[in-house]
């Protein structure tokens, strides 16, 4: 990263402290959501601190390389980090939720930050995906949209694993992409609903396959294939780190506390379980701040 561009960063962020936009708990509180009212950051972070915190996530997010590239299917989005290579890599699919658009998420819910933040060696991708339950899934097929992303920004495709991330609606697009071989972990966040049954199949398809899910909303259907997996399970998102079996675990369900949205625009169960992948973190990325602190807060939108 040149000096300007981190300046540039450095003062976008100092801007927004001054303005009163700084997210100053280590959780961002969605509407109406009194379970993590009045929650704060372990280490009691003060206004400062967390200025600096933040300022650390937006250079580190300026400091990588970022792509809006223009499809027959819609706009994608793609961040690697600085020090991104391709050897071990992951590959990071986000798919957002209804009443948003993928340019919306990627704003809104500061995708580039939380991926900032996760500090793991991995091109992150976020396509377009439904707004609602009449439109048609926009990629069908996740092997065309990789192929387009490699062709689009001319980076050496990753040799690690590949992930799909979900929030609520996405399953419709998650579900799509399971016949996918290449497709190695599912992580879905409140996207299970009551066709549970062909996530189930996935990953009882082979052995290598790892499905972490996490449910708020969808409790009924969560705690029915938590069941019918055996999987670990892990009661509400720790302040910093998962439990070790997570990163180990072939099935995990966590039991979130931060609401339906929460859990996509927070800055908490984002980078923590992409924390949790067996996959290189970066030395120079802000993978030790505390989890939670963002440049700027933006009110989530209803999903």
């Amino acid at each position: 990263m040149t000096m300007r561009r981190a300046g540039l960063a450095s003062a976008l962020v100092l801007a927004m402290i001054a303005a009163g936009w700084l997210v100053g708990t280590a959780r961002a509180r969605a509407p109406g959501d009194e379970r993590i009212e009045g929650d704060s950051d372990a280490g009691g972070t003060t206004p400062d601190q967390a200025g600096a915190r933040a300022i650390r996530i937006a250079d580190a997010v300026a400091a990588g390389r970022a792509w809006r590239l223009t499809t027959s299917h819609g706009p994608v989005h793609v961040w690697i980090p600085d020090g991104y290579h391709p050897d071990g890599a992951a590959t990071v699919v986000y798919v957002h939720g209804y009443y948003t658009d993928v340019d919306g998420a990627w704003l809104n819910y500061q995708l580039p930050e939380q991926f900032a933040l996760a500090g793991i060696n991995a091109m992150f991708i976020a396509p377009e995906a439904p707004s609602g339950s009449r439109p048609p899934v926009y990629w069908t097929s996740l092997s065309d949209l990789l192929r387009t992303v490699h062709a689009g920004t001319g980076v050496s495709r990753p040799s690690g694993p590949l992930v799909a991330m979900g929030h609520s609606g996405a399953y419709r697009t998650l579900e799509s992409w399971l016949d996918y071989p290449l497709l190695d972990t599912l992580i879905t966040f409140d996207a299970m609903y009551a066709e549970i049954e062909p996530f189930r199949d996935w990953l009882e398809a082979a052995p290598a396959r790892r499905l972490i899910n996490v449910g708020d909303d969808t409790i009924i259907w969560t705690e029915d294939l938590s069941h019918q997996l055996q999987m670990v399970e892990v009661d509400r998102f720790p302040p910093d780190r998962l439990p070790p079996e997570v990163s180990t675990a072939r099935a995990v369900y966590v039991r979130s506390q931060f609401g339906h949205m929460g859990l996509v625009t927070g800055g908490v169960a984002i980078p923590e379980l992409l924390r949790a992948l067996p996959v290189e973190i970066l030395p120079d990325a802000p993978w030790d701040e505390p989890l939670g602190v963002l440049p700027r807060a933006i009110p989530p939108e209803e999903d």
